[in-house]
């Protein structure tokens, strides 16, 4: 499994970046003491509230035709007795005073953004909806401890604008529903799109859901995370989660009195500010908030995803979970919103002060977290467990198997060799320009990063082809030190056929 040494050696952030106005990052610093917890715990508290608070009615466009909104799903990967509760208790007691306030006797009954599609609206009125018999209770919350899928459906037509999920245990909810509906249910509550349901178990009845806002935020222990995998498949729900802690153990200290009053009143400021978010900015149109990505902020995300790209192949993720790039990407554009709603919230832009345009530096602490929640997505994912060992798919250049032909098999087994050393010189390459180091010693590759587990034989012959096909050089006369020539001013200048240097990789040898 990849550690934080692993991470460092690939230039990711081992520790949260600042995403935080001054105040908030003070606050976080102070509960994190005050609790005794790692730090990036209170983060994802935080961003959790965040999100929640922002709610359904703030988007931001990234360009047309993709729009964003900032709901979020996280767990906090950890073991039991780590403080979590002690923090939830202070990072989420404005979600309580909001709910509070919500929960006091309306004069009115408030229309929802549900709309039930049956032909006969009375039989289903009676049953349980915001306009039946319960007319009368408002049933308004922002958090909900415990519920299924279908609850879950019901509670977002009552409360439209935000509801944060937030069981103690993440893995309950899907412990009793491993391969079934609620795993979509969640999948496509994160992407926030119209949904419809319809059960013949219900009489035929339907509800239609326009425009969902859920959270999910929970804590998971290490032994349970395979909960949150599907035994029929990956459906893409593990990487919709922002996890969070390192399978590193951590020694227990006493917590320090951290505590300030000044400091836990501006994060409660700040929260319930962003809870009215669409109402107190000034460039609101109708309690609705649409923010637009600069040029700058969506060339900021543009250099993420070629990052991202190189990342995918210097790692050797294979091929069926390389989605997680476009995951990341989804992840980093909804950072960006939050990171701008929570710098309207501490008053960065004066009060009243206009949401404006996500910019180039809402982008940068996004895309820098988002890297960050790559180191630990690496670190946690059961499969990626051979990180940087060569794979391959199939059988690469050739258009069917080879059956049972001898001669077949041998040219499937040949290409195959090609194929392992072609994708080892790739990652070799882009492992050197991402980190900026045109000089290496081939033991310390092989030591640490992602060419741990990598055949000395095999990453000397992926130098050597570089050297032959004069990308580079041998550094040192015992060819245990390489040089890769930089993009500008190199030249290509093969003397001898590409093929034949594949050969070499592919038998492991060297010149």
């Amino acid at each position: 499994m990849p550690n934080l040494e692993m991470v460092s050696r690939l230039n990711l952030p081992t520790t949260f970046p600042a995403f935080f106005p001054d105040a908030l990052e003070n606050f976080r610093r102070a509960i994190a003491e005050s609790t005794d917890v790692p730090d990036e715990y209170a983060i994802a508290f935080m961003l959790a509230a965040g999100a929640t608070a922002a709610g359904s009615d703030v988007a931001a466009c990234v360009q047309p035709g993709w729009c964003v909104r900032a709901n979020m799903f996280i767990a906090v990967v950890g073991h039991k007795g780590t403080g979590k509760s002690t923090l939830a208790d202070k990072v989420f007691a404005p979600l309580v005073l909001r709910e509070d306030e919500l929960q006091r006797p309306p004069t009115t009954i408030e229309a929802v953004d549900c709309d039930y599609d049956n032909d006969d609206d009375d039989a289903w009125n009676e049953v349980d909806t915001p306009l039946g018999r319960d007319a009368g209770q408002h049933r308004a919350c922002v958090t909900i401890n415990d519920a299924t899928g279908p609850a879950v459906l019901r509670l977002v037509c009552d409360n439209p604008r935000q509801l944060l999920v937030a069981p103690d245990e993440l893995s309950g909810l899907f412990i009793r529903n491993s391969g079934g509906t609620d795993r979509q249910l969640w999948c496509e509550l994160y992407d926030g799109r119209r949904r419809r349901q319809q059960r013949a178990s219900a009489g035929g009845l339907s509800a239609t859901l326009a425009a969902p806002y859920v959270c999910l935020f929970g804590s998971i222990q290490p032994d349970l995370l395979k909960c949150l995998h599907n035994a029929r498949g990956d459906d893409g729900l593990v990487d919709r989660v922002l996890l969070v802690g390192t399978p590193q153990p951590r020694p227990a200290t006493w917590p320090r009195d951290a505590d300030d009053p000044l400091l836990s009143g501006a994060w409660r400021d700040s929260i319930l500010r962003m809870f009215r978010i669409e109402k107190e900015a000034t460039d609101a149109i109708g309690d609705q908030l649409e923010s637009r990505f600069t040029a700058e902020a969506v060339s900021v995300c543009q250099r993420l995803l070629d990052r991202l790209n190189d990342l995918v192949v210097i790692i050797g993720i294979p091929d069926a979970q390389r989605g997680i790039v476009k995951k990341l990407l989804q992840h980093a554009v909804k950072l960006a919103l939050l990171h701008r709603c929570f710098r309207w919230a501490a008053g960065e832009f004066g009060t009243p002060a206009a949401i404006g345009d996500v910019d180039a530096k809402d982008a940068e602490a996004a895309c820098e977290a988002t890297l960050f929640f790559l180191g630990r997505w690496l670190m946690w994912r059961p499969e990626l467990g051979c990180v940087g060992s060569p794979h391959s798919d199939g059988h690469p250049a050739l258009f069917s198997p080879p059956g049972s032909d001898p001669a077949l098999n041998v040219l499937a087994s040949t290409a195959r060799d090609a194929h392992a050393g072609i994708r080892l010189i790739e990652r070799l390459v882009r492992h050197l320009r991402g980190v900026g180091e045109a000089t290496v010693a081939l033991h310390t590759l092989r030591v640490q990063g992602p060419f741990a587990n990598t055949d000395p034989s095999e990453l000397h012959a992926a130098c050597n082809w570089l050297v032959t096909e004069r990308q580079g050089e041998w550094a040192s006369e015992s060819r245990d030190t390489f040089r890769l020539f930089p993009v500008v001013g190199s030249a290509r200048k093969p003397h001898q056929p590409v093929g034949n240097a594949t050969a070499n990789i592919t038998s492991g040898e060297s010149r």
